[in-house]
């Protein structure tokens, strides 16, 4: 609580929680795991970049794991899922995406997600002070509910951060085309399962994805 509560000095004009605070409960809920110690092991042995953020979709190493056997029976249904990692030293908002299924996050390092409600996306628009950031400590694990917007996690100390993600297989793989000129939610598609848009500063916008996000680039400051 008290890195949270320097974060909010910091970080004045971003609504700051935990995902333990009842704030968080219309974007997700907090699991229990088994064997998070295991878990957790496996996540450290994944990199972190010296600069950026990458993003490995199955891993296999964390797809073994009994945590993530059992994120697929309790969370999923019983569905096959992709456990992978992004891991980083991002700290910008740059994007948000959504799924048409829940999303999985544990991490050892603790970080802070920038999320977003369904009905704050308005006309394929959003507003950048409608985001509201949570703080997820080291050795927790949040289920993100279906339609929630997220994106890359924010690092909370200058050694980055590391993030499980578990999602229904194929999520976040290629597609074939797409078409952000294309109307309505088909404008947003950008990869299998993802719905994306982005602020007109971002490394997204210049890719070409859907810049649908007006105002600040918000940014994390570091205390």
């Amino acid at each position: 609580m008290d890195l949270l509560n320097a974060l909010r000095t910091a970080n004045p004009g971003l609504p700051l929680f935990s995902v333990y605070d009842p704030e968080f409960a219309p974007y997700g809920r907090v699991l229990t795991l088994e064997a998070p110690e295991a878990l957790a092991a496996a996540l450290d042995r994944t990199p972190i970049p010296e600069t950026g953020n990458c993003y490995t979709a199955s891993d296999a190493a964390l797809e073994a794991e009994p945590a993530v056997r059992g994120i697929a029976r309790t969370v999923f249904g019983g569905m096959e899922v992709q456990a992978g990692f992004c891991n980083g030293r991002g700290a910008a908002l740059n994007a948000e995406e959504y799924h048409k299924c829940s999303e999985v996050n544990f991490t050892t390092t603790g970080l802070v997600l920038l999320l977003a409600l369904p009905g704050d996306l308005k006309d394929r628009r959003l507003d950048a002070g409608a985001v509201v950031g949570f703080w997820l400590p080291p050795g927790t694990a949040v289920e993100i509910h279906p339609l929630v917007l997220h994106f890359a996690p924010c690092r909370v100390r200058e050694a980055g951060f590391n993030c499980l993600v578990v999602l229904t297989r194929g999520t976040n793989q290629p597609l074939p085309a797409v078409d952000p000129r294309a109307p309505g939610e088909a404008g947003l598609l950008w990869m299998t399962n993802k719905w994306l848009l982005c602020h007109p500063d971002s490394p997204q916008a210049a890719k070409g994805a859907f810049v649908g996000i007006r105002g600040e680039n918000l940014r994390l400051k570091l205390p």
